[in-house]
């Protein structure tokens, strides 16, 4: 079967040409994590407003994220059962994206990549909103991901 990895398109934008590199990036972080199961996501783009809407709604926040995550909660242990895991969804906002590129100095494919990884990992169950050990750990490993596929992203805050 494979990973399964399926782009849904809620913007004007046409954003296929990251497909691939978000496939590379997920194998790099099975290898990484030591992940043997077939995994399954999906990877929705969005605008401004939707965002925004899924961050009041899910969330309780005000703005617009650039990346919103929601990890499946298989507290049944169906997929331990399977060949295969659902792992949950990956909301990306193309503008934010583009913002945050020029703000940080980067160029959009490493931001695009950046954005994915910090999703993938939040649906994988890495936080770096618990405490400081918890981000160095989920930061430490969005490196190792992104370098592994040649993308080098130096944050800047």
């Amino acid at each position: 079967m494979g990973d399964l990895l399926e782009f849904n398109y809620e913007t004007k934008e046409s954003l296929k040409e990251y497909e691939s590199l978000f496939r590379n990036l997920l194998i790099s972080t099975k290898k990484i994590l030591g992940i043997k199961k077939n995994l399954s996501l999906s990877v929705n783009y969005i605008d401004k407003d939707k965002s925004k809407e899924i961050n009041k709604q899910y969330r309780q926040k005000e703005y617009v994220g650039d990346v919103i995550s929601f990890p499946i909660n298989d507290e049944f242990g169906i997929y331990d059962q399977l060949d295969f895991k659902e792992i949950g969804d990956i909301f990306i906002t193309f503008s934010e994206a583009q913002n945050k590129a020029k703000n940080y100095n980067h160029t959009i494919v490493e931001e695009m990549a950046w954005l994915f990884v910090h999703g993938l990992l939040h649906i994988l169950g890495f936080d770096h909103e618990t405490n400081e050990q918890d981000a160095k750990e989920m930061f430490k490993l969005t490196d190792d991901i992104l370098k592994s596929e040649n993308i080098k992203y130096i944050m800047s805050f």
